[in-house]
């Protein structure tokens, strides 16, 4: 039979691309179907004659929406919808079962056994077309979500497998601590799953040691990637950071030059000498460093710019660290969540805990992506 034409303002494009199994043992039922289908532009149409053929096809190719009997040889509608709401895989397929069945009761078990719902035969067919089209948007719009948000859930798993490797290990830490006789203790917890902050500690020769805390804009994955295209042009300037307020003027410009505006970050970076204590630091767009010495707390100011701008220009400051002196970076996300002034909590802490960092961070939920380092000379 020709088709007949159809204006494209009838057929939702969607639907071209949809599937639908048609199953029903009557060979005149499946073909008043397909018709119906077939004149609302769905693309893939299947059909069987019974549950056994109709599982197999499900299972096979996971259609949008299946039009079901109920009475049907060798696996009936309701054994057929019993099997496939016990898939996990089945879960959010749409089931419009089509059955002579009248009885309030027998509704009620279709709908208990998992029917997205239920149309009547005779068939009218305004009714069934409105139906049809209503659940295959609804099945096509669910099937775009879940599509869109395992698309998202790849994207973090492979973002947070980058900022694994590139944020310091426990090992690392340990290591280094020792090589350059400090203690240095972290926390890092993002405020979503994964966050735009961003830490390193490197080893620049045999006597001083680098340390790169960035705080990048925006939170979850767009922070996260911002904070990794941040780290890249860091691994750039590298050989930069003996002068911190140098690697931040160079690092400020290249993120200017390239993000076209979209990009900023607070940062601070800091060189350490284990022989004289000796540090120098640069910080733009984020909170003061904290030192802790003698039990008096000062800010170490920073100044400047979130980096991004092109228009930051920094000198490196400097200050000697005894030993026993305690140095705090932090992003916002830990100063937002505490109760108190940040000085004020170092003031009665107690600074000498082998896990200094995790002790002082707040365990309530955040606003903000957090990370804490803290440094102590030996």
């Amino acid at each position: 039979m020709p088709r007949p034409h159809l204006s494209t303002e009838e057929i939702p494009m969607e639907f071209s691309r949809a599937h639908i199994v048609i199953i029903d043992d009557d060979p005149t039922n499946r073909v008043l179907l397909k018709n119906v289908c077939e004149k609302l532009g769905i693309g893939i149409i299947d059909e069987a004659e019974d549950g056994v053929a109709a599982l197999e096809l499900i299972t096979r190719f996971q259609p949008d929406l299946i039009l079901l009997d109920l009475r049907m040889p060798k696996m009936d509608g309701l054994e057929l919808m019993r099997q496939l709401r016990a898939n996990p895989n089945f879960d959010r397929l749409s089931i419009l079962v089509q059955t002579s069945l009248q009885g309030e009761d027998d509704r009620v078990r279709c709908f208990n056994l998992g029917a997205t719902d239920v149309v009547s035969r005779p068939f009218h067919l305004a009714e069934l077309k409105a139906r049809i089209k209503a659940h295959l948007r609804s099945a096509i719009s669910s099937r775009v979500l879940f599509d869109f948000r395992n698309r998202i859930q790849a994207h973090i798993e492979i973002t947070h497998s980058f900022l694994d490797a590139i944020l310091p290990s426990p090992e690392k830490i340990e290591q280094i601590s020792e090589k350059y006789g400090i203690n240095c203790s972290s926390v890092y917890r993002p405020h979503d799953e994964i966050g735009g902050d961003l830490w390193s500690l490197r080893g620049m020769d045999e006597d001083n040691l680098s340390i790169v805390l960035v705080d990048a804009s925006a939170h979850g994955l767009a922070g996260a990637i911002n904070a990794l295209r941040v780290d890249c042009l860091v691994q750039e300037y590298n050989d930069e950071l003996l002068d911190p307020g140098t690697f931040l003027d160079k690092l400020d410009a290249a993120m200017a030059k390239i993000s076209f505006g979209q990009l900023f970050a607070g940062a601070i970076a800091l060189t350490y000498n284990k022989k004289t204590g000796h540090v120098r630091y640069a910080g733009s767009g984020i909170p003061y460093p904290l030192l802790v010495k003698d039990g008096f707390v000062q800010e170490l100011k920073t100044r400047g710019l979130p980096l991004g701008s092109g228009a930051v220009s920094l000198s490196s400051e400097s200050f000697e660290m005894n030993k026993g002196d305690t140095l705090v970076l932090y992003s916002d996300g830990w100063s937002e969540s505490l109760s108190e002034e940040p000085a004020d909590l170092l003031k009665k802490a107690d600074l000498h805990k082998q896990d200094l960092a995790k002790s002082l961070a707040p365990e309530s939920s955040l606003i903000d992506d957090l990370t804490l380092v803290t440094i102590q000379r030996r």
